[in-house]
């Protein structure tokens, strides 16, 4: 009986082994219902406004930048934003934003090709008599190449890692006023990225849960830096926290309030699988070498007797 478990243990083994190779890398893989909402604070010319953010999968896509063909997950974004203030020089002002868009991520990844954002922003100031209205619309389309976050994997990426990211940004702007074209700009530039990642997991709390996570900095070439928070189990970020150079405060936070991500349930069912494909696969093997070592085939084994009824 001893040999016969270290045969089926070997064999075990050895279609693991085999099957590791024959996997292919994980990948964030998107499916339709996948969201997560997001609540935000941040400064909008010196107004506090508090708002929702939605990032919801759209549909898989493929992206041609320049003689670059990339398969990407179309990420839909979506929101708004609201505030006042008595005192922005010396009166009071509002904001009211919205905010549509989407970004195309990286399928084999968590890399952002492109961006495409629009943004409707209404501020009020003064009341009454006095009141001002200007009416503000953005558009910005930013192209990465690479993609910008690309050294990210989902798999290898873990605590006390850090590496560096040189991207060439192609970013295009049209700001509108009152319905009138106010700028319009169009630039390409580098911009180097340093990643770190902390030394230990933290476990941020958040609206939506408390999840263990990678806590990666990133500074940009002019010393600001974010910090967001990822989560294996949301499959994206839980917090974020945008810095300006030499800010303890942050002037944008993002917090994951509530999300719906199918990956867990979806890779719990293909590990259930692979492991019932490995035993069934190892089971025979094992069987094949005790027939071989019995000097067997399969077509050349007995027959088996029927199993007598248990006695009444």
């Amino acid at each position: 009986m001893g040999s016969i478990r270290s045969v089926f243990a070997g064999a075990l083994a050895f279609v693991a082994i085999l099957s590791v190779f024959a996997m292919p890398a994980d990948a964030l893989n998107r499916s339709g219902g996948d969201y997560w909402v997001y609540e935000g604070t941040m400064d909008v010319e010196g107004v506090p406004v508090d708002g929702t953010f939605r990032y919801e999968f759209e549909k898989e896509d493929t992206l041609t930048i320049g003689t670059e063909v990339f398969e990407v997950n179309v990420m839909k974004i979506t929101g708004s934003l609201s505030g006042t203030t008595d005192d922005l020089l010396g009166m009071s002002a509002s904001v009211q934003a919205t905010f549509d868009g989407k970004t195309y991520e990286t399928r084999d990844g968590f890399g952002t090709v492109k961006e495409d954002m629009y943004l409707w922003i209404n501020m009020t100031f003064g009341t009454g008599s006095f009141s001002l209205v200007m009416r503000m619309e953005l558009q910005d389309v930013s192209i990465y190449s690479p993609p910008s976050f690309s050294g990210f994997d989902e798999d290898e990426t873990g605590t006390g890692d850090q590496w560096e990211e040189t991207v060439n940004v192609t970013s295009t702007s049209v700001v509108w006023v009152d319905d009138v074209i106010d700028e319009s700009s169009s630039e390409s530039y580098e911009e180097t990225y340093q990643y770190s990642v902390a030394a230990t997991e933290d476990r941020p709390v958040t609206e939506a849960g408390t999840f263990d996570c990678l806590k990666i900095t990133s500074t940009d070439s002019e010393g600001n830096y974010r910090v967001n928070w990822y989560s294996h189990e949301v499959g994206n970020y839980v917090k974020m926290s945008y810095f300006d150079l030499g800010e303890s405060s942050p002037y944008l936070s993002l917090e994951l309030s509530e999300y719906k991500y199918s990956k867990d349930s979806a890779l719990v069912m293909t590990l259930i699988i692979g492991v019932g494909i490995l035993v069934v696969v190892a089971i025979i093997v094992v069987a094949l070498l005790l027939m071989r070592k019995r000097g067997q085939t399969p077509a050349q084994a007995p027959p088996q007797p029927p199993v007598p009824p248990p006695s009444q």
